[in-house]
């Protein structure tokens, strides 16, 4: 079960000048958290894995004052037979010292890839997401500022599609994948066409991937964009 802590004291001060007035103050954090997961093997040869985690943070001083307490978790199924992948996880801010401040979020993943170990062949993912920041809570728990700055935005649903197909190219010495993928948002929509080349065992290590964009926000004229990208190492 991974955990983790940390304490913060910290305290300034200042004598008084012409332009400024003495001053004195004191900050304090206190941050622990908790994860745990387990995996369940099916007869199938698939298997489920909960996870579980909750976080509490408290700060204090002259600053940004408060007390919150963070729950979290999801499952995961995983079918390599089927080569698929189902994923739901979701967290949520359970108190907080501001009774109205609320800061949760929820999100489900589906991913089709009969091979993951390569890039060849079909795949086909799909996720949608719902208010904030639906993983890795304790991540955001221990960030720096304060609580009560990450719910500023409203909620959103978003969703993304993304479908691809990989082949051998250059004598196998290398997988072509083009793809496609869309993506929704409230008021936004996003059209994505594109080609990436990754080299396999024994090839050059150079990838090179190419990419259009094309994005539609209400009441705006749409956006287009092209993308290329080169990565070689030696």
């Amino acid at each position: 079960m991974p955990r983790t802590s940390d304490v913060l004291w910290a305290s300034t001060a200042s004598e008084k000048t012409a332009q400024l007035a003495a001053s004195d103050s004191k900050v304090t954090r206190l941050r622990f958290g908790l994860e745990s997961g387990w995996k369940t093997a099916l007869e199938s040869g698939g298997y489920f894995t909960p996870r579980l985690e909750i976080g509490m943070r408290h700060d204090g001083g002259d600053a940004e004052t408060g007390f919150g307490v963070e729950l979290g978790g999801g499952i995961s199924w995983n079918d390599p037979q089927l080569g698929l992948n189902l994923n739901l996880e979701g967290r949520t801010l359970v108190t907080h010292a501001a009774d109205d401040f609320k800061d949760r979020g929820f999100a489900a993943s589906l991913v089709f890839d009969p091979d993951p170990a390569t890039e060849r062949g079909p795949s086909f993912s799909v996720n949608r997401e719902f208010g904030g920041q639906a993983s890795g809570g304790l991540s955001s728990l221990f960030e720096s500022a304060p609580l009560d700055k990450r719910g500023a935005t409203e909620p959103q649903s978003r969703s993304q599609a993304q479908i691809a197909y990989g082949f051998a190219v250059f004598g196998g010495q290398f997988t072509g994948t083009p793809h496609l993928g869309l993506g929704l948002a409230s008021n936004a929509r996003d059209y994505t066409v594109g080609w990436r080349m990754t080299p396999e065992s024994g090839a050059p290590d150079i990838s090179f991937e190419m990419k259009a964009t094309r994005s539609e926000t209400h009441g705006t004229v749409p956006d287009h964009a092209v993308g290329f990208e080169v990565i070689a190492r030696w």
